[in-house]
């Protein structure tokens, strides 16, 4: 099938109905991009990877992130009792820092944690953390088969990344990172 480059999360989602995404408390430009090109591209893939639901928690955030697709489905509350096949952390090293999203995470049968930064826990069954990437959306990027990202997809993508290399001039910045980024232009 060939949806995710990395075999024992695609294995999880295959045998997943419902999924749950959630990032960082206060969320920024890496976490939501993460977020909703995550939510987008497994939208993208639901008929191949068996899913029924795709769900996004987040904190509220800035009316400047609303051009990104996908926003308009991310719930910033977590009042109702789901439980999830999958629960997918993104951009976040600790439980603690998932915020009210920590209940899902919890009652999920399995999680995953994607991420990029050093002091990660690897809290998750599934662990996939990068921590040279400039981002986890360069993370992400990585994870994903280029043929099938959308245009929107790539826009979340790249907001990230922009946004956590500070428009490209952090030290976190690499020729790879360039590349990513060029590629989803």
């Amino acid at each position: 099938m060939n949806v995710f480059k990395n075999k024992s999360i695609e294995n999880e989602l295959l045998n997943a109905k419902k999924i749950a995404i959630a990032g960082h408390i206060r969320p920024d430009g890496d976490c939501i991009g993460s977020c909703t090109a995550l939510y987008l591209y497994l939208n993208e893939c639901r008929r191949e990877l068996g899913l029924k639901q795709v769900d996004v928690y987040l904190e509220p955030f800035g009316p400047e992130f609303n051009i990104l697709s996908g926003t308009g489905n991310i719930k910033h509350n977590c009042d109702n009792d789901e439980s999830y096949d999958v629960f997918i952390s993104l951009d976040c090293s600790s439980p603690d820092r998932l915020g009210k999203a920590i209940k899902y995470y919890n009652m999920a049968k399995r999680t995953i944690c994607i991420d990029h930064h050093i002091t990660n826990d690897y809290f998750a069954d599934i662990n996939h953390v990068v921590a040279d990437a400039s981002s986890t959306c360069e993370v992400l990027f990585n994870l994903m088969d280029i043929d099938r990202i959308s245009r929107e997809t790539a826009q979340s993508l790249y907001t990230g990344i922009v946004h956590d290399t500070g428009m490209f001039r952090n030290s976190s910045t690499s020729d790879k990172t360039m590349e990513i980024a060029a590629q989803l232009i």
